[in-house]
């Protein structure tokens, strides 16, 4: 088949934009806020590793990143991950909702009750970040 390269009909073809889907599912980095959830993170069964497992049973998650230690109040220690928003349970048997909470009411309220309920009761508090900077372990 010959190229339709610098042809009209390959001008989409040729076209780019930004963009986290190519080939997956939408991906979305979140801040994931526990208090001292920073306290022996690398341990078995720490609050670190019961949340992250609990994020698992109701996101599928791509990567989590090393927790970070608030200095002026380590009540608000957080650690980014990145989820799959298309596969977070929102709390119903019907649908699968793209925030975690109620079907479309944009917040994560279903998700922080499941990490809660998943790392012993510890709040937890997810928002999407500002900006976002992975921290080095």
């Amino acid at each position: 088949m010959p190229s339709l390269v610098g042809e009209t009909v390959a001008a989409n073809y040729l076209k780019a934009a930004a963009s986290s889907q190519f080939g997956t599912r939408h991906l979305e980095v979140i801040k994931v806020a526990i208090a001292s959830v920073q306290t022996n993170y690398a341990n078995a069964n720490s609050l670190f590793s019961k949340s992250v497992r609990a994020m698992q049973q109701t996101a599928e998650v791509y990567a989590v990143f090393t927790p970070v230690y608030d200095e002026s109040d380590h009540a608000n220690d957080y650690f980014h991950a990145i989820i799959a928003t298309d596969t977070q349970w929102d709390g119903t048997s019907a649908a699968q909702g793209t925030t975690g909470g109620a079907a479309g009411d944009g917040t994560y309220n279903v998700f922080e009750a499941a990490i809660a309920a998943g790392n012993g009761g510890t709040t937890a508090t997810v928002t999407k970040p500002a900006g976002f900077v992975a921290a080095r372990a």
